[in-house]
């Protein structure tokens, strides 16, 4: 079980860690303290935000179905634990 936990603890770190990237390139999220003196605190490039919405809307599906799924087999693994049988 904590190998399980382990794997979707990462997965969802990198997932989380790519979206980030991704954002800070396209200059979509709140730059550190030294920048935001300098300039505003997003700045908009002529990107297609029906693309970044559909990115977005992408990422967000990919975690869903990661928990889901998660905790689909927790509660099976618990329900086989309670009846008695392990893997």
């Amino acid at each position: 079980m904590i190998e399980i936990e382990l794997f979707y603890k990462i997965v969802e770190a990198n997932i989380r860690a790519v979206h980030t990237e991704y954002l800070q390139k396209l200059k979509r999220v709140p730059l550190p303290d030294t920048a935001k003196k300098k300039r505003k605190l997003f700045k908009k490039l002529p990107v297609e935000d029906k693309l970044l919405k559909g990115y977005n809307k992408g990422i967000e599906t990919a975690l869903n179905v990661l928990v889901r799924e998660f905790k689909r087999y927790d509660k099976r693994l618990k329900k086989e634990e309670k009846a008695g049988r392990k893997f």
